[in-house]
């Protein structure tokens, strides 16, 4: 992937930290994992987004926003116009670089990415930012 404009940031656990104590309310969460790995533990106020043949399909023909691919999930109501920071995490993936094209995050990333002013990837394993905050 030399010569590519990196999808996001990347990130630790203790920035992810940092962002949510001061800035929660303009933050989205986003976990990527399975259901079930999300009801067993997740990050306070994120949403979970998991992916299906058809949704990730559907997102790579533009024929679903990624604003509306997100709203059911959350609380808030999701506008590109504010300047929210979004967060993603899933249960391995530690650097961005390493995601194949075709992959769910890479695509729900590049789309995050031209519809938000700043995306962000915990690039620590979710457990052990979990075991840490």
């Amino acid at each position: 992937m030399a010569g590519k404009k990196s999808l996001c940031k990347q990130i630790d656990a203790q920035k992810m930290a940092s962002i949510l104590q001061t800035a929660m309310d303009t933050t989205l969460v986003i976990d990527c994992r399975s259901f079930v790995e999300y009801n067993i533990s997740h990050v306070l106020s994120s949403v979970n987004i998991c992916c299906s043949k058809l949704v990730k399909r559907r997102l790579q023909q533009d024929k679903v926003l990624i604003t509306e691919f997100i709203q059911p999930a959350c609380k808030i109501k999701i506008t590109v116009q504010e300047k929210q920071m979004v967060v993603i995490y899933d249960q391995c993936t530690t650097d961005v670089e390493a995601l194949m094209s075709d992959s769910f995050l890479y695509i729900l990333l590049g789309k995050l990415n031209t519809s938000f002013q700043s995306v962000s990837l915990l690039t620590d394993r979710f457990q052990s930012a979990h075991s840490s905050h």
